[in-house]
């Protein structure tokens, strides 16, 4: 199976595409592996002296812009060190002892272990009451954004790993995604956008549901929503409030994941099936109907397509002499997936993530051959997975927690 260094092609003008359960399009024009260097990675400010960190209870800064200025990869590294024990007195032995016997964040998670595959734990972001949905990192932005359940957005500071912001929707938030400055965000009847640096605001009308899944192309926001309809808008506009272009009907159940190739939109229902649509046409010219349970999540990756279920397995689609696609390999699980998510290590074979359904557990696959190389641990099913440059990956799970992972070669580990 041929699958290429192209991924990384992801990470277009938006940032990396969050491929499951809510895709968005690659740009074939781009080239190289993961890190992007389209993207700043994320590091110290010029006026603080702080960096994601690992502790107990919340990320607390331990890194200088010195100690950065003379090794760039410090404010990663130091995320895995202990820290300095501070000096004590007799009196405050006994609650120094009492602090070394807790067990560390690292430790809840991933029972005691590092991150597999090269993912080393970094730390936990708390705030949200209710699961995860959408992670974004703006192009230019110093901000973390992470919706959820609970309705809320919230803004993380990238360089202390605080939260700055609390933006509430007014509803359940279906999902999240970027392009460029835009933040996209998915509630109950409309998509509301926000450009992260001018902070102009607008919102899309047409969905009758909630919106559950998004992805762009070529100028043009899809929109999956609840009632098993796509809604299609031309973007940008000049305008704040404008109705769809176009409606592409014909799912029964709702529209949970899409996915993007040059020719074709790619969408994953609750109704067990993938319909495979022309972008010049919108047109539905194929459905897929082998998978037994919900369609969780899709995933177009060079010129295969990839798709996961709640029937337990992963299916790797190519298309026939005739151009339908068929399934050519399935990979059975002894667990439904929930989300799958791509990444190209620099130098290696493809890296293939699955989330679990009604798991904790991450599996990292290397592909094609679907060997394990590591798992990673949540407190809940991951329900939404994002990489950034500098090779920080977020997963957000059902508890509403953000984790921070840092990735390295595993002689690094």
């Amino acid at each position: 199976m041929k699958i290429s260094s192209s991924l990384a092609s992801r990470l277009g003008p938006g940032g990396p595409a969050r491929w499951s359960p809510y895709a968005r399009p690659s740009d074939p024009s781009r080239g190289g592996s993961v890190p992007n260097t389209s993207r700043p990675p994320l590091r110290l400010g010029p006026a603080r002296k702080e960096a994601l960190a690992p502790s107990r209870s919340s990320c607390r800064p331990e890194a200088t812009a010195a100690s950065d200025a003379a090794d760039p990869k410090s404010r990663l590294r130091g995320c895995d060190k202990p820290n300095p024990k501070p000096k004590t007195n007799q009196n405050s032995k006994s609650a120094g002892r009492k602090r070394e016997e807790e067990p560390s964040v690292q430790e809840k998670h991933s029972g005691g272990r590092d991150g597999g595959g090269g993912f080393a734990f970094l730390c936990a972001l708390a705030g949200h009451t209710e699961p995860i949905s959408g992670i974004s990192l703006p192009l230019g932005s110093d901000k973390l954004y992470s919706g959820s359940s609970d309705g809320s957005v919230r803004l993380w500071d990238c360089n202390s790993g605080k939260c700055v912001d609390v933006i509430k929707m007014g509803g359940k938030i279906g999902c999240m995604i970027t392009h460029g400055p835009w933040v996209f965000v998915g509630i109950s009847k409309s998509v509301e956008a926000c450009n992260s640096h001018t902070g102009m605001k607008f919102s899309l009308h047409g969905p009758s549901g909630l919106v559950c899944s998004m992805t762009l192309k070529d100028g043009m926001l899809f929109a999956g929503s609840g009632d098993g309809r796509i809604i299609a808008w031309k973007f940008p506009d000049e305008k704040s409030d404008f109705g769809p272009v176009a409606i592409l009907s014909g799912h029964e159940r709702p529209v949970i994941s899409l996915s993007v190739s040059a020719t074709r939109l790619y969408s994953g229902s609750l109704d067990k099936t993938i319909k495979v649509w022309d972008l010049k046409t919108l047109q539905c010219v194929q459905t897929l109907c082998d998978h037994k349970a919900a369609v969780t999540s899709v995933l177009c990756w060079d010129e295969k397509l990839l798709s996961c279920s709640l029937d337990k397995t992963i299916k790797i689609w190519a298309a026939s002499k005739s151009g339908d696609l068929q399934a050519i390999y399935t990979h059975a699980e002894e667990h439904g997936l929930r989300t799958i998510f791509g990444m190209h290590r620099v130098g290696k074979k493809p890296v293939l993530l699955c989330s679990l359904h009604n798991s904790n557990c991450i599996r990292m696959f290397d592909l094609p051959s679907f060997n394990e190389m590591g798992r990673l641990f949540s407190k809940k099913e991951v329900r939404t997975i994002e990489l950034a440059a500098g090779g920080l990956l977020f997963t957000g799970d059902g508890a509403g927690e953000l984790n921070v992972w840092r990735w390295a070669p595993q002689e690094e580990l």
